[in-house]
């Protein structure tokens, strides 16, 4: 079921987001009840996070749902990474990989860590956000409040802001 979904979902996303020169799209987000999980594609790479379900906790669902969608698509194992995500949970640091690989929004790149940390640095869906906030930029200052990884930031930059000021509480995301 999941794999029919997925392989579907790329057939009708992945041409029109290559034509656009997008590198990351939402594959799958909980259409199906019982498979509490979504799938990102990310230049190639597989990123299958399963919302936590205590009830099964001892069911190994996310491995089931990582295998199903990778073998949809043929993706090898080392282009799979795997999340579980806990409603209001705080999310220690998952891995020191320090790895990151460069996405593609048209003609702005983008690193993104799809390992150490619950989120990869580029959310897919803010996408559109992202390119509103670039079509109004021009000529204005910018302040990115929360700026995570500064993705807004660069929007707001190749969309000719005459400044822009990047602010966040996490040296982390600073660092990035």
């Amino acid at each position: 079921m999941l794999a029919n979904r997925v392989r579907k979902n790329f057939r009708k996303l992945h041409p029109r987001f290559e034509r656009q020169g997008i590198g990351a799209f939402r594959l799958y987000d909980r259409d199906i009840p019982e498979i509490r999980a979504v799938v990102d594609w990310y230049e190639g790479h597989l990123v299958v996070a399963e919302y936590a379900r205590e009830q099964t906790r001892a069911v190994p669902w996310l491995e089931t749902i990582a295998r199903a969608a990778a073998g949809a698509l043929s993706v090898p194992p080392e282009r799979l990474h795997l999340k579980i995500r806990r409603s209001g949970a705080k999310y220690p640091r998952l891995a020191r990989t320090g790895k990151r690989i460069e996405v593609r929004e048209r003609d702005l790149r983008f690193l993104v860590n799809l390992d150490d940390y619950i989120d990869t640095g580029l959310f897919a869906d803010h996408r559109k956000t992202r390119s509103r906030v670039r079509a109004e930029a021009r000529g204005a200052m910018f302040l990115n409040l929360f700026a995570y990884t500064g993705s807004f930031t660069c929007a707001a930059a190749a969309g000719a802001a005459v400044g822009t000021t990047s602010v966040d509480a996490s040296q982390t995301y600073l660092d990035w």
